[in-house]
């Protein structure tokens, strides 16, 4: 077997290797596109792991999750390859900013573990759904054009900036008491109702750190090397992090590439890279300038191109191509107009289709997936009202070459959900005309759902009228306007109608805008809280939606229509810059226009942050040209749709263009062009990445394909998160009372103190007239008084953690994470460990045989954790438990060797069917009526088109069984 060093010299290039064992306190990896910067810094942790570093003393961040589980596959294969368990993973973290400090303050305060995290989109709408509360309607004579959702944008980044650049709240106030005082109500309330957006939750660690709050130590431990991937897109708020961290660490390394630093529009700060070595001046630098992924013309003109633009503002990298592949091609092309440049676009890559490609060594057939058509701006209406990306999808369809619009699409372009859309529409107002549902059905549901079924679509109206319009005095009902999709979904027999991918997951994507709807929403439960869900479809979701599905679902094989800025990252075999004129690419110089008052903001505004700057420009550009592996097309028209005025040349391209290889002529294929079987590469977004995902796959492949594929979301239940609110208050007992079972008196402070639903109203009149929030606390009060009276040795020399779990398996690394509890003596020093995974559920008398409770996945967990355990904790875990809080049972469930490998047999099993796309319907009737699919779904039986074997049966208390794909299938 390989010592590390040895593996290290045979997967590293020189350059690589030497920041790779480089143990200077600080280290700037400068990288290039293309350079293996992710390699890099995976196989640097895998030598601090083989050398004996404790694996809870490693921090990585990543800029997305994606790349984190790339980078985890990395450095479990070189664990594996030195002979070393990669389990350890599981103690380190590796993962974005935002992640890490949810972690933490998780550590420090169990209540953060309930609080439900806002995505841009969802801060949109929690601004929404609290527009008055907020005080948000006074703000409207400030947005454009006296714009209601302007107002709710504005509102968003004053509040995301403030965040970010570390910003005194009462600063902001003194300058403008208005906006200030608003941005004070924001973080109250989002604390009062227990949401917490990315740019908080970063912010609430520095300020943690900063004040070394009790509790501190538990999340953030004993930090020795901290590692920060595209370091050149961190921000001030990210920045302090680091450098509060690396007071507490014994090395930094930073890996980046100040060209590519094209997020200075939402805060990012080049001058962290550019200034590294003036802020540590005992630093090393290393520069990896061998591009892997690009021709020699590209990294050349491409490399050029930002050294005469940028100058001394950038550092110089020298990079040059590994290898020169062929065929290849670089075009610098210039055309009369719009249509002319969208068909020849549209054309080239009709000819590339199918034609060969060497992969690493493996020849074949280029299919859409591998095209990328990147521009500046999307969206932006050219001067005829049509969006700049019309032109060149319009020339796909006509060449009937699938297309998908990754940014900038408007979430509505496609006909099925502009239906769904437009249905939940008809429900604004009462009475509901017969005629007007079947001139609708006619003229829009039909065309797109070509097996609707009127009298269905019909009775669901009917039947959510009446919900919707009740008479004035009524009870309030809540309704769930997820369940009026699958109910308009199976009105409209889309099971019957296998549409394929692409249309599935923009269904998918509308289910997804509906949950964000329902998880910022206390209740959707009168006329006017359903009109504002309606306003949001109409307004906000079509001009301030983001429909970016990176880093949650699978790419279509498509061509891809995207913003540059959304590409980062990525790489393609062919890209086509288009739409590169002057004042287009590069777009006008804009300055900083918004609420926050200049006094504030002036650092920011001097480094050229929030604003459109000359320098962000050439490096966005830069960006675009390097995504491109062996064909690079930058093209420009002239003429374009309804302009006053010609168009003229971009200096880009004109720079771009003195490179000797440029081709400036559009005619003809490149030499060396051959026809190969087309064949999709497998890409990062294919890999199963957490323990969720997999145990979906083993309940029913076509139940995960929905969900995990497609981006479908079930139906939120009655008493969402009662069960995640009565575990944190078990979790906030043990941070409480470590020691010692805490009293009556005590339990039930810590349970009122903690409990927290949030689309279940509290009762006005709690103590007389107590209603289902107050009962559902009082029942977390008796379940938690009863696991203390019965378990209060779990209090005694034990401590009780949320731990994470990485299982390496098939070049995927599945992630999860289960309660774990540390057995201690009298100093501190842990015994052993017992898996107890705590659940909010019933067992009934026979808890074992109780076949409401799933077993296979119950079990499952425990013994993937028991795997992990060993080398995560470096103790042998002696049991392994389920605890049914609800009656307060604890069942043993077997974690021997044998069980525990059944359980990795069956996840291996589970991540090649979810490699090779099989996805077979595997019905059973008690299966099925629990589905949150079945409206949707034909529950024909199918058998497995890519799995030759089946996995074992899994070990379960008292039996043995087979995952539920086999155990619960009623074939034909």
């Amino acid at each position: 077997m390989m010592n590390i060093d040895q593996v290290l010299r045979n997967e590293l290039t020189p350059q690589q290797y030497n920041a790779a064992v480089d143990t200077a306190r600080e280290v700037l990896c400068l990288a290039c596109a293309g350079s293996g910067k992710s390699r890099t810094l995976a196989y640097r942790i895998a030598r601090l792991l083989a050398e004996g570093e404790p694996p809870e003393g490693i921090v990585a961040f990543t800029f997305t999750e994606k790349a984190s589980e790339s980078i985890k596959r990395r450095v479990s294969q070189a664990l594996t390859t030195a002979g070393l368990d990669a389990t350890v993973m599981g103690a380190m973290y590796i993962g974005t900013i935002h992640s890490y400090c949810q972690h933490i303050l998780g550590d420090i305060d169990a209540k953060y573990r309930q609080y439900d995290v806002l995505d841009d989109n969802r801060l949109k709408l929690y601004l929404i759904s609290r527009y008055y509360q907020l005080g948000l309607q006074g703000f409207r004579p400030r947005a454009q054009n006296n714009s209601y959702f302007d107002t709710i944008k504005q509102a968003s980044e004053a509040w995301k900036t403030t965040n970010d650049e570390l910003l005194d709240f009462n600063a902001v106030a003194a300058e403008d008491q208005d906006v200030g005082d608003l941005l004070i109500r924001i973080r109250s309330g989002l604390r009062e109702d227990q949401y917490i957006d990315f740019s908080l939750m970063i912010r609430d660690v520095v300020d943690s750190i900063r004040a070394n709050v009790p509790g501190l130590e538990n999340g953030i431990g004993n930090l020795r090397h901290i590692m920060v991937d595209e370091y050149q897109d961190v921000n001030p708020c990210q920045e302090e992090l680091v450098r509060l961290l690396h007071q507490r660490s014994q090395t930094l390394f930073v890996v980046g590439d100040d060209d590519q630093s094209i997020y200075a529009w939402r805060g990012a700060d080049v001058s962290n890279i550019l200034g590294f070595q003036g802020r540590y001046r005992n630093s090393t630098v290393h520069t990896l300038s061998q591009n892997f992924r690009s021709t020699a013309p590209i990294v050349q003109a491409s490399d050029s191109f930002a050294a005469v633009l940028l100058g001394p503002s950038r550092i110089a990298k020298n990079p040059a191509a590994s290898t020169n592949l062929i065929p290849q091609d670089l075009r610098v092309l210039w055309f009369p107009d719009r249509s002319t440049e969208a068909g020849w676009v549209a054309a080239r890559i009709r000819d590339l289709l199918g034609t060969a490609y060497n992969d690493n060594g493996n020849i074949r057939g280029l299919t859409p997936a591998d095209f990328a058509v990147l521009m500046r701006s999307t969206r932006q209406a050219e001067q005829d009202g049509v969006p700049r990306h019309t032109a060149f999808t319009t020339a796909l369809e006509n060449l009937r070459i699938p297309f998908s619009l990754e940014a900038g699409g408007g979430p509505f372009d496609r006909p099925q959900t502009a239906v769904l859309r437009s249905t939940f529409e008809l429900l604004r107002n009462v009475p509901l005309d017969r005629n007007a549902v079947q001139q609708h059905f006619n003229n829009e549901v039909i065309l797109a759902y070509p097996d609707a079924d009127f009298t269905a679509l019909a009775r669901v109206l009917t039947d959510w009228s009446r919900r919707i319009h009740r008479p004035q005095g009524s009870s309030r009902i809540r309704l769930r306007p997820q369940q009026l999709v699958y109910d308009l979904l199976e009105a409209f027999n889309i099971a019957q109608t296998n549409f394929g991918d692409d249309i599935m997951r923009d269904i998918g994507l509308f289910s997804r805008m509906i949950m964000d709807v329902e998880t910022v929403y206390m209740s959707v439960d009168s006329r006017q809280r359903f009109s504002e869900v309606l306003n949001f479809l109409q307004n906000a979701a079509e001009t301030g939606y983001d429909v970016s599905t990176d880093d949650v679902l699978q790419r279509p094989d498509a061509v891809t229509v995207s913003t540059v800025h959304k590409m980062k990252g990525l790489e393609f075999p062919c890209v086509f810059i288009v739409d590169v004129e002057a004042h287009r690419f590069p777009k006008r110089r804009s300055s900083y226009s918004g609420w926050l008052p200049p006094g504030v903001m002036t650092s920011a505004i001097n480094r050229g942050a929030y604003q459109s700057t000359p320098d962000e420009e050439i490096r966005l550009f830069y960006t675009a040209a390097t995504r491109a592996e062996r064909y690079l097309h930058v093209s420009g028209a002239e003429n374009l749709p309804q302009a006053r005025r010609p168009a003229r040349r971009s200096p880009y391209a004109l720079q771009l263009a003195t490179h000797p290889a440029v081709v400036q002529n559009a005619g003809g294929l490149p030499p060396g062009i051959v026809q190969a079987t087309p064949r999709r590469r497998v890409e990062d977004a294919d890999y199963p990445t957490s323990f969720t995902e997999i145990k979906y796959y083993l309940q029913c492949p076509r139940g995960y394909q929905l969900r995990q594929r497609y981006g479908l979301n079930p139906v939120i239940p009655e008493m969402f998160g009662y069960g995640q609110t009565v575990h944190t208050s078990i979790q906030k007992l043990h941070e409480l009372y470590p020691n010692t079972p805490p009293s009556q008196d005590q339990v039930e402070q810590v349970v009122f103190d903690t409990f927290h639903l949030k689309h279940v109203p509290q009762s006005g009149d709690p103590v007389n007239r107590p209603g289902a929030y107050e009962n559902s606390r009082n029942r977390a009060v008796e379940i938690a008084e009863d696991y203390v009276a019965s378990f209060g040795a779990d209090f005694e020399r034990e401590r009780q953690v949320e731990a994470v779990f990485e299982i390496p398996t098939s070049n995927c690394v599945i992630s999860g994470s289960i309660d774990l509890l540390l057995h201690e003596d009298e100093h501190g020093e842990i015994l052993h460990a017992e898996i107890i995974d705590f659940k909010t559920m019933e067992g009934g008398e026979a808890p074992a045989e109780n076949d409401d409770l799933d077993w296979t996945e119950l079990a499952l967990q425990v013994q993937l954790y028991a795997r992990a355990a060993d080398q995560v904790m470096g103790q042998n875990t002696r049991t392994g438990s389920v605890h049914l809080l609800k009656d307060n049972q604890r069942i043993e469930v077997p974690i021997t060797q044998e069980a525990v490998n059944a359980a990795l047999s069956n996840i291996e099993w589970a991540v090649t069917g979810i490699l090779g796309s099989d996805f077979p319907m595997r019905p059973h009737p008690e299966k099925c009526g629990k589905c949150d699919f079945k409206a949707i779904c034909q529950a024909t039986p199918q058998n497995f088109s890519v799995q030759t074997t089946v996995p074992p049966e899994l070990h379960l208390p008292g039996r043995r069984e087979m995952a539920r794909a086999f155990s619960l299938y009623r074939g034909t």
